[in-house]
């Protein structure tokens, strides 16, 4: 339930700012670089997070993480309340909101896989990714809805509200960790990580998937208010829509998971539904009409839930239990990537438009999937007999 508050005010929050930003400035660059501001934290501290999470209390580390959270949106509120709020403020927020994810990746997903057990693992993921995209669903209409009917101080208003009951939430719950605090150094710990996790092909060619998907894949988000306003002449309302559409396939798609997936088809599930979303950013900027674009978002979200479900699944399964916290880490470092894929996309966009943009990136990724699949075959396999 934490986890789903968490993202529903993180993408009615990306929405509503991205909205915003491009209806200030008319700059496609601009929103491009403050929804890239967001990764930042995940690709310079996420594997040092990781390696904090073996020597600390998780829970301690979310509810440390929520209370910042918290407070930071509490600041933006007040600063949009009294018309004082600008740009720089709005950077430093997503920034915050960005060391907020880096900390609750690694540790909430954990903690979940923790609680599942082995066993429970690939369901615990699955189900956690459908609350994932029930929120998309809701978060990018609402935060449209807010910006255009409030403006920002309702938006901020209700993310303030929305974490303070996360934070409640977390501090409800009772965990016990069941492992073994590492003996270590820090460094030592976080240079044993990265040993271990290199030598494994399995989870080496996972977070390569993971870095191909968030470098010229998902970038295309930071697009959708700029095609929205721009080519398909939408209101903040209907580019909220468009940006749930993805979520709505991607709700239904973690269903269809649930229920059937099975381990030996894991490596494939993976790779197909990367290939699904990239075909999907490639449709999207050919789409110029509403209900096409609708579509072929819903699509882009049928590849997103299994793509999103397998990189937890493959890293958490595949590493023994005290590298878990350390492998996520490495998958929240790929993600933490996306910056250069945004940054790459807002500059092509600034120079052949927003939909040329995304068909030249998703292009870029589809040969950069091709390679990766050739390279590492054990991606085509089930997980390994000890993870199942």
């Amino acid at each position: 339930m934490a986890g789903g508050i968490g993202w529903m005010m993180r993408w009615l929050e990306t929405l509503a700012i991205g909205v915003f930003v491009y209806q200030e400035t008319g700059a496609p660059g601009l929103v491009a670089a403050i929804t890239a501001v967001r990764f930042l934290p995940m690709l310079f501290l996420s594997i040092g997070i990781g390696a904090i999470a073996e020597r600390f209390d998780r829970r301690r580390m979310l509810l440390a993480s929520l209370s910042m959270m918290s407070l930071s949106n509490l600041c933006l509120l007040l600063l949009a309340a009294s018309g004082n709020l600008e740009l720089w403020h709005i950077a430093i927020g997503t920034l915050v909101s960005g060391l907020h994810q880096t900390t609750e990746f690694p540790v909430r997903r954990t903690m979940l896989g923790e609680i599942a057990g082995p066993d429970g693992v690939a369901a615990g993921m699955t189900l956690d990714t459908m609350t994932h995209h029930v929120m998309r669903i809701v978060g990018p209409a609402t935060g449209g809805l807010l910006l255009q009917h409030a403006g920002m101080t309702a938006v901020y208003a209700c993310t303030t509200c929305g974490f303070l009951l996360a934070l409640l939430l977390i501090w409800l719950t009772v965990y016990r960790s069941g492992r073994k605090r590492s003996a270590g150094g820090f460094l030592s710990d976080i240079a044993e990580g990265v040993r271990y996790v290199r030598n494994d092909r399995r989870i080496v060619g996972a977070l390569s998937i993971t870095l191909i998907a968030n470098v010229f894949g998902f970038p295309y988000f930071a697009m959708v208010p700029v095609i929205g306003a721009e080519v398909l002449g939408l209101d903040a309302f209907r580019i909220g829509t468009l940006q749930s559409a993805d979520a709505i396939g991607a709700l239904l798609g973690a269903l269809v998971l649930s229920m059937l997936a099975r381990p030996r088809w894991y490596g494939w599930i993976f790779l197909s539904a990367t290939l699904a979303l990239l075909t999907a950013v490639t449709l999207f900027g050919l789409s110029g009409q509403y209900m096409l674009s609708l579509m072929c978002l819903f699509l882009g979200g049928l590849g997103m839930a299994g793509f999103a479900a397998m990189q937890s699944t493959i890293a958490f399964a595949t590493a023994p239990p005290e590298m878990r916290s350390r492998a996520m880490s490495l998958v929240a470092i790929c993600i933490g990537m996306a910056p250069i894929g945004i940054i790459h996309l807002g500059l092509m966009a600034e120079w052949l438009g927003a939909p040329m943009a995304l068909m030249v990136m998703a292009a870029e990724g589809m040969v950069a999937l091709l390679a990766a699949t050739l390279y590492w075959p054990e991606l085509r396999a089930g997980l390994p007999p000890h993870a199942t």
